[in-house]
């Protein structure tokens, strides 16, 4: 038969979905809603006619595995690569600073880049340096048991550095505060994201709206390998006999067709229809994050997007038509009146970029309450691995344990990897 159901369309489930159909596999992908993508989706903004996405998503060089499964589905050139790693910072007096890496090699050219950021003082830069050289050499496993917060107090990382850098890469990488997350976490990024070459540091921005940029292309790929994708179906119940999944029931069927199972959902869907002792012990802590999506009457921005030093708002992303603010760890905001948000977005904005309430013509916020978990150290302990106590039944998602916080590169990895366990029993 070599038939797998795949339950979810996001990013994990499209990736496990494609690499079973690359391998001759019978697919067939079940979605709860009318789309794809899960968290991580565009649509067509109804006042004003622009595509915009759920969330804005931002990638690195050393996502490695999102990279080729973007080249697999033919999607590559839907993104805009960086040279080398280049991130202009605005303060509030609308300055910019740039963090550029030089032309020189690797790891040179970060190190050179570092001491051109003037946002930080000198004493500041070298202690910066230092940090990165000492973490090179590191043994991470030390960190385990601490919050970023108190490893970057032992490094002497001083109050201004924290505002200035560390505050803004941590967030942006684990959408949490240096309060709450792990430090062996923030560490294993860090080295891939700035000690693996020259490549891994540079930024990676999609072309188009998200549904477009993956999705289609995805979607596309799996319809031209004969998979099959259901949408607004929800899975209801698993029937398991002799631990085994012998049937699917849905709101449209019960499905008996297939040999394997991957769940790519999140944790509370998966726990209506399925559970273990393992799982039934895991809750995560979400963390939100909120998008407010602006039109200009002028934009006066040029960069593709911007870093805000000691601001609320995290990041400013440039489309032209219109601007996507990004204010991440944003629990705080969860139940803040909408109204309230654009207020002080629109402070910031007069502050960071010179945007008067004036020049603004529309508004959209999004809150996107169950974005990521909080990646700290209990929590990475408790995460589930791929294969379940169900022979057939493997899990993906952002938040089972890939040694990755729940970014598009951890969904990515943990599909390819459910998907390769399925080959390899077919084998």
């Amino acid at each position: 038969m070599k038939k797998c159901v795949v339950i979810g369309g996001g990013i994990a489930g499209l990736t496990s979905a494609v690499y079973l159909s690359k391998s001759g596999i019978n697919v067939e992908l079940i979605e709860s809603s009318n789309k794809l993508g899960g968290r991580a989706y565009s649509f067509k903004d109804p006042v004003t006619g622009s595509i915009i996405d759920n969330g804005q998503h931002i990638l690195m060089g050393c996502y490695k595995e999102t990279l080729k499964f973007l080249r697999l589905i033919n999607a590559e050139d839907n993104l805009i690569y960086q040279d080398r790693l280049s991130i202009p910072f605005l303060n509030n007096n609308s300055e910019i600073f740039k963090l550029e890496a030089t032309k020189l090699f690797h790891p040179l050219n970060l190190l050179m880049g570092l001491l051109n950021y003037n946002a930080l003082r000198i004493e500041d830069k070298v202690t910066l340096i230092v940090f990165f050289i000492k973490l090179a050499f590191s043994n991470i496993n030390k960190l385990k048991d601490i919050t970023v917060e108190r490893w970057l107090f032992k490094e002497k990382q001083s109050e201004n550095l924290r505002k200035s850098f560390w505050e803004i890469i941590c967030v942006g990488a684990l959408n949490s505060s240096t309060k709450n997350a792990s430090a062996e976490l923030f560490a294993s990024i860090l080295k891939k994201m700035f000690l693996q070459g020259n490549e891994s540091a540079a930024l990676i921005i999609p072309k188009f709206g998200l549904s477009e940029t993956y999705c289609k292309p995805a979607q596309k790929f799996l319809l031209n390998n004969e998979a099959s994708i259901s949408f607004s179906e929800n899975v209801l119940e698993l029937i398991i006999v002799d631990n085994s999944v012998k049937k699917i029931i849905t709101s449209k069927r019960e499905i008996e067709d297939f040999d394997y199972l991957i769940s790519a959902i999140p944790l509370p869907a998966l726990k209506k229809f399925y559970t273990d002792n393992k799982l039934a012990k895991i809750d995560f802590e979400n963390s939100c994050i909120v998008t407010i999506h602006l039109w200009l009457k002028e934009n006066p921005l040029s960069e593709k997007f911007y870093g805000l030093i000691d601001s609320p708002i995290h990041w400013i992303f440039n489309h032209g038509d219109h601007i996507t603010l990004v204010i991440s760890d944003a629990n705080h905001l969860v139940n803040i009146d909408k109204n309230e948000i654009y207020k002080m977005c629109e402070d910031e904005l007069n502050k960071y970029a010179n945007i008067t309430e004036g020049n603004i013509s529309a508004y959209k916020i999004i809150k996107e309450k169950r974005a990521t978990f909080i990646p700290s150290s209990d929590v990475l302990s408790k995460r589930p691995g791929v294969k379940t106590n169900v022979y057939n039944l493997f899990l993906a998602g952002d938040w089972t344990d890939t040694g990755l916080p729940a970014t598009l590169e951890g969904a990515v990895q943990s599909g390819k990897i459910a998907a390769e366990l399925v080959i390899k029993n077919y084998n």
